[in-house]
């Protein structure tokens, strides 16, 4: 069964990405269920995937058990042919354009202007759980994840209001969040942390053999001025090129 959770809170790093949270409640049917989560982008990281159940009830507790969860990435090749193709089919749309109606032609030309900025971050990710269950029921699901995208980010700003006589001024403060994935993000509970990620990218398998090391030696490197975040973030990358 496929659903959709809503984002009910989204932490943004500073640095670009985050962490995804995300609830919903579910029915249970008896013996196996199996989810399929949509709309999880490929830039998250299958080694932060985390799936609760929230029992509605105390004697759920031993009805509902949470079974395998299956979490993958799409093949980056493949990926990356399928969005050149998209590209390619955008562009001999617009030459034609002009022979569409106005209407459809600034349809057709918002449609075209996304494709030309997908890439491989905006496709969809594999995020599969079961529940084995005794009995009929609900159950709320919350699922979280981590987002290793550098087009979603937050900055400050500030905002200088000088009085007419010079003598005093106003200054406010503002925190812009930008969000360039292919992904939206409405009515959620917004969370501001400090963290970078990575300069380099973490997947090393699309590099020839002899520079799989060197790259990822690089990404080990990004991580020297964040100490505290490094051991853990360390044993993820190491888990991505198995």
């Amino acid at each position: 069964m496929i659903i959709d959770p809503r984002v009910k809170k989204l932490i943004i790093f500073n640095g670009g990405g985050g962490i995804v949270e995300r609830e919903m409640k579910v029915s249970i049917q008896q013996g196996t269920n199996d989810f399929q989560l949509a709309n999880v982008p490929a830039s998250f990281d299958p080694n932060s995937a985390n799936v609760e159940l929230k029992f509605l009830k105390s004697e759920d507790l031993n009805a509902f058990t949470l079974q395998q969860t299956i979490v993958s990435l799409p093949d980056w090749s493949n990926s990356n042919k399928i969005i050149e193709k998209e590209k390619s089919a955008a562009n001999s749309i617009i030459s034609y354009s002009i022979d569409f109606t106005r209407e459809m032609r600034e349809k057709i030309s918002t449609i075209c202007e996304s494709s030309s900025y997908r890439n491989y971050e905006d496709m969809n990710g594999v995020f599969n759980f079961i529940v084995d269950a005794k009995r009929e029921g609900e159950v709320i699901v919350k699922i979280k994840y981590f987002v290793n995208d550098l087009r979603i980010k937050w900055e400050t700003t500030l905002q200088v209001s000088i009085d007419k006589s010079n003598e005093s001024a106003e200054i406010e403060g503002f925190i812009v969040v930008e969000n360039l994935t292919g992904f939206s993000y409405e009515n959620v509970e917004l969370g501001f942390a400090i963290f970078n990620l990575p300069i380099k990218p973490v997947r090393t398998d699309y590099y020839p053999d002899d520079q799989k090391q060197a790259v990822y030696e690089e990404t080990e490197q990004a991580y020297e001025p964040y100490q505290e975040q490094k051991i853990k973030r360390t044993q993820r990358l190491k888990n991505l090129m198995l």
